[in-house]
């Protein structure tokens, strides 16, 4: 067998042993009127082993022989109970400097038993981390809350995860770093029913106090589910070429300097990393970008404890740095961005990029040694770890270049490479603005919206 499928396999085998483990135990429940298997799911759920609640519905039906259309008043079933106090993982503190190594999640992936078949994948391969989305773009989180409503009119909205605490809790066991993306400033949800809060179409303005309130009492709520880091992304102003912050006397970058430092009071006194994701030109600090997304990294590095720049070939522009295709050049850029950051930073902030997991605008071949490269510009570029970014959470590729590097093979010669359902991604209508930079839209991915980035500072 080889390294990889004995590995694989192995992972799986201590993933499903694990599993049955926590599923030793029971309690009996006995049929009330009014009572349905989702019902009675939905009682017991914190007190299981399932993830969700149709698992649960699936493990009751097994245990007790019956079928969904069976339950009678006076039934007894057995019901998978395995602790009498729900869940309540607390963070793990770690240094700054921990290198980070690991994958972007979306809600509906963390949401599933999906993640712990990726998180199980990167164990085997020396990765670390997850990244996962609690509040993405679309403004809502992607578990229940009483937030949003607390603080607007909205009631309800759509989420991919039932239990918080258990995806921490069982990511913590599998000793995983656990990191909650929060889209910051860009929300559609909030924007569209507080107008008052509206700075632009899709964007709430960074300078409102009450804003500003709504996001710190989200990563409070984050923290204490027990997460080990919050991750802002959108942390700006919208790339609308206005300067304005209508604060006297305040840059767009002193609201968002400000607002970091405010984020930043809290995450630390509770012993919980802050980074910042940040467009990968800032770097070039090019006084356009600085003065009208509000991100002046001499203002910020005191204010977070990483930078994460998003350092995908395929978002610098035709002919940048005389390279006609950035994208056929992933070790150059991710080399470059960081020792360019590194020169504006020093030692005041650590450095973990974000690399590029998707095809878009490459043309000299995209596989595992696109995004072998991209790693080993990190590391020998001084970055603590590194993320990839794939919307869709698609990372056969990423795969395979991990094993590459653990068993120190040299990448393979690039071969041109599509998507299964053809072309490359959105190469038609490729992101041309600040707006669309943390996207890569793939032909399979979740988000394929060119309008709407899927991501990015």
């Amino acid at each position: 067998m080889s390294f990889k499928k004995y590995f694989i396999v192995a992972g799986f085998l201590f993933l499903g042993l694990f599993v049955h483990l926590l599923a030793y135990g029971q309690t009996i429940h006995t049929v009330r009127k009014g009572d349905s298997l989702s019902r009675i799911a939905h009682r017991y759920f914190p007190y299981t082993a399932s993830y969700t609640k149709q698992e649960l519905v699936r493990d009751i039906v097994e245990i007790n022989g019956i079928s969904s259309q069976s339950l009678s008043i006076g039934q007894d079933l057995v019901i998978p109970v395995i602790r009498e106090k729900p869940l309540r993982p607390k963070s793990i503190a770690r240094p700054r400097d921990f290198s980070a190594k690991g994958v972007y999640i979306n809600q509906w992936n963390a949401g599933s038993r999906q993640v712990f078949s990726i998180a199980d994948k990167l164990k085997i391969y020396g990765a670390n981390t997850i990244v996962f989305d609690a509040k993405d773009v679309r403004g809502g989180l992607s578990y229940r809350s009483a937030l949003p409503n607390l603080f607007s009119p909205v009631i309800g909205y759509p989420y991919g995860l039932e239990d918080m605490s258990k995806l921490i809790a069982y990511l913590h066991l599998m000793d995983i770093h656990v990191v909650a993306r929060v889209c910051v400033f860009r929300d559609m949800l909030i924007a569209g029913s507080m107008h008052h809060w509206r700075i632009d179409k899709d964007w709430l303005n960074p300078a409102d106090p009450e804003v500003q309130a709504y996001i710190e009492a989200i990563v409070k709520e984050l923290i204490g589910f027990g997460v080990d880091e919050i991750q802002l992304d959108y942390c700006r102003y919208p790339a609308d070429g206005s300067q304005s912050t209508g604060v006297e006397g305040k840059t767009r970058s002193d609201i968002i300097a400000g607002f970091l430092q405010r984020i930043h009071d809290l995450t630390s006194s509770r012993g919980v990393l802050l980074s910042l994701d940040m467009f990968g030109i800032v770097i070039w600090k090019q006084d356009q970008d600085v003065l009208i997304v509000g991100q002046d990294i001499e203002k910020i590095k005191h204010h977070v404890d990483i930078i994460s720049p998003m350092l995908y070939p395929s978002h610098f522009s035709t002919d940048f740095a005389g390279i006609k295709n950035p994208a056929d050049k992933p070790y150059y850029f991710v080399s470059k961005g960081i020792a360019r950051l590194k020169e504006i930073v020093g030692d005041d902030v650590v450095i973990r990029p974000w690399l590029q997991s998707f095809p878009l605008r490459v043309t000299i071949g995209y596989g595992p040694g696109f995004i072998q490269d991209q790693i080993s510009a990190s590391m020998d570029s001084g970055g603590a770890g590194w993320l990839l970014w794939s919307p869709g959470n698609y990372y056969q590729e990423a795969y395979t270049a991990m094993e590459n590097l653990c068993l120190g093979r040299k990448q393979p010669p690039p071969g041109i490479r599509k998507e299964e359902t053809g072309g490359s991604a959105w190469e038609s209508n490729p992101p041309a603005t600040l707006d669309a930079q943390h996207t890569g839209f793939e032909v399979r991915g979740t988000h394929q919206d060119p309008s709407a980035s899927t991501g990015g500072t």
